[in-house]
């Protein structure tokens, strides 16, 4: 006789999943409403997002021995550009595919596997606990990703579920699941939070404001996405190593140093000093670490992260007066030097009363239940791109269609027209930045739309939209308007931006903003000027006029199209366009002439 598995009627139809850098989690809203956190067979919430391949077998959750692969998630998205920012935090083997730039990390023994499947790797062990623990299947979740994960990297996360069989009903910014947790919706309208989330590899701040009907919009957000409780760790190290006579450590030995000094870290956190014993170079070394020590290590570390808060603040057009309260995420807040450096700058607006390390995933189990339940309390989120969208336009100029920090998801069109006649293609060249020119900003896609109509410039009508979805990946459409003839694409960059690198655009469109304005004002001087000489040239070439001063005003304007300054191409269309009232005239005379000897000629043939 058969067994027959019957469904639990309460089992969960989606969960969420935190996938951390240091830590992952998984967690489920049950039918009392509550959150239920999975543990594994030793009741331990957290996984360690480790994970160590060795004699055809796979341990996740492994102690950080030789074997061990961490941190992976700031691989994701990753290239070899990107690759050198972080190439002093990576502890383990990796090659660059000579393919398609992609990171390959190595195994040993000629394997090697990529970041998504390692992290996917992870994202099973997730599953098993559940399943395990309760029998359920996950197939459907929501998982959570730095703010700052750009279009790259939320693809590989994205890809990375989809490896180990479940279906992302959304990502959603790690900062804005949190909000959740804490119950932000149950506040006043109009009440704004800030999301501090520093956890063991990212920082992410995101700026909050409660609308109508439970809705959170992310005003804005910034974040580093190298900067955690891991770079904390790393300046430990290297401060017992200076104690030890500054020696070079193999991969092995500094990963076991690195879980030694974690220990230390935490110990500090609640003692004002302690002796440890550390391995170095196959010998235990043992010396006294204060906390005010520890303390002096990181400090300008949390002051950067204190220093991005303000700034984002600033962007979302706040002042820290309008802040209600600083919401606590991630591990590594868990630092008293962090603690006290907040409660300085944000005096009684921390709010730490739920388990940092598990609000992000309380958040995304919340967030899963509300979008496959029939709550009626779905607590929209609404996230923001973190930096503006658009095509290059005649010029090298940058016509921007979605602008930075607009909530998602969106949807915005423009129209746009052909340059010169019979133009039947045109090239759609999506850029992201804050800059006024092309060579400015980050090419993310090309392509092109072919079956124009030959039509005289400026007639054809392309419609180009741009649509950004819940989880920040983009939509490029270009339709013609009388044929419907269309091309589209959905932006995959291969690599993503380095939070350097964001934060290097938004500071230098600040920066250089007179600069760019008057390059952008040059440029389009210089395509409606070259419009417009060419539009006196063919006259005067077809009506064959002859004008000393005109050719000579003509001539001028058509040098100044070389030059760099804008008065001066101005100042020579000025010129051409006082001396168009003679060639008007002299075309008019050619015309009426002619109109007079074509009547005469009918007349004589009556």
């Amino acid at each position: 006789m058969e067994l027959i598995q019957i469904s639990d009627p309460h089992a969960p139809v989606a969960f969420g999943i935190d996938f951390g850098t240091t830590n992952s989690l998984i967690a489920a809203v049950d039918k009392d409403n509550n959150v239920c956190i999975f543990k594994d067979e030793r009741g331990e919430e957290l996984l360690r997002s480790a994970v160590s391949y060795y004699d055809g077998a796979i341990e996740v959750g492994s102690k950080l021995d030789a074997n061990a692969i961490y941190s992976i998630k700031r691989l994701l998205g990753k290239g070899p550009d990107d690759i050198k920012e972080i190439i002093d935090k990576i502890r383990f083997n990796y090659e660059i595919s000579s393919h398609n730039g992609t990171v390959k990390i190595d195994l040993g023994d000629g394997k090697y596997l990529s970041p998504v499947k390692i992290a996917a790797d992870i994202i099973k062990a997730l599953c098993r606990r559940v399943e395990n623990a309760k029998g359920y299947k996950v197939s459907k979740a929501v998982i959570t990703v730095p703010a700052y994960f750009d279009d790259a990297a939320r693809n590989a996360v994205k890809f990375a579920a989809q490896l180990a069989g479940i279906e992302v009903l959304r990502l959603i910014n790690e900062p804005t699941a949190a909000a959740l947790a804490y119950g932000v919706d149950k506040q006043n309208e109009g009440e704004i939070y800030a999301v501090y989330d520093l956890g063991g590899g990212t920082f992410d701040i995101s700026i909050l404001k409660l609308h109508k009907e439970k809705v959170f919009q992310v005003l804005a957000v910034g974040g580093d996405v190298c900067l955690g409780g891991d770079d904390f760790d790393a300046l430990l190290v290297e401060y017992i190593l200076g104690m030890y006579n500054h020696i070079k450590l193999n991969t092995a030995q500094k990963n076991r140093l690195i879980t030694e000094v974690r220990a230390a870290k935490e110990f500090l956190s609640v003692h004002e000093k302690g002796v440890f014993s550390f391995n170095v170079d196959e010998n235990s070394f043992k010396c006294e670490i204060t906390k005010s020590e520890f303390e002096a290590l990181i400090s300008g570390l949390v002051d950067k992260t204190i220093n991005i808060t303000i700034d984002t603040i600033r962007d979302a057009n706040l002042s820290i007066e309008d802040v209600k309260g600083i919401i606590l995420v991630g591990g590594s807040t868990k630092v008293p030097l962090v603690q006290n450096t907040l409660t300085k700058v944000f005096p009684n607006k921390l709010l730490n009363d739920i388990n940092p390390e598990k609000a992000v995933v309380v958040g995304a189990a919340r967030q899963a239940h509300y979008l496959t339940s029939n709550s009626q309390n779905k607590g929209l989120l609404i996230d923001v791109l973190p930096l503006s969208l658009g095509i290059e336009t005649m010029g090298g100029i940058v016509e921007k269609i979605i602008q930075r920090n607009t909530p998602l998801p969106v949807s915005e069109t423009q129209e746009f027209t052909t340059y010169v006649d019979g133009q039947t293609a045109m090239t759609i060249h999506v850029l992201q930045g804050e800059r006024e020119m092309v060579e400015q900003n980050k090419s993310l896609a090309k392509f092109e739309l072919r079956g124009i109509p030959p039509l005289p410039a400026g007639r054809a009508k392309v419609k180009v939209e741009f649509k950004v979805d819940t989880d920040g990946i983009l939509h490029v459409a270009a339709v013609e308007s009388t044929t419907g003839i269309k091309q589209e694409v959905t932006v995959n960059s291969n690599f993503g931006l380095t939070q350097k690198e964001i934060e290097d655009i938004v500071t230098a469109s600040v920066e250089n903003f007179s600069d760019d304005i008057e390059k952008r004002s040059l440029a389009e001087a210089k395509i409606n000027n070259k419009h417009f000489i060419e539009i006196i040239d063919a006259a005067m070439k077809n009506y064959e006029i002859k004008d000393h001063e005109l050719q000579k005003a003509l001539d001028y304007a058509k040098e100044t199209l070389l030059e760099s300054n804008l008065n001066e191409v101005n100042n020579a269309i000025t010129r051409l366009k006082a001396e168009t009232p003679k060639l008007l005239q002299k075309v008019t005379d050619k015309n009426l002439h002619s109109a007079i000897i074509d009547y005469q000629l009918k007349d004589t043939k009556k």
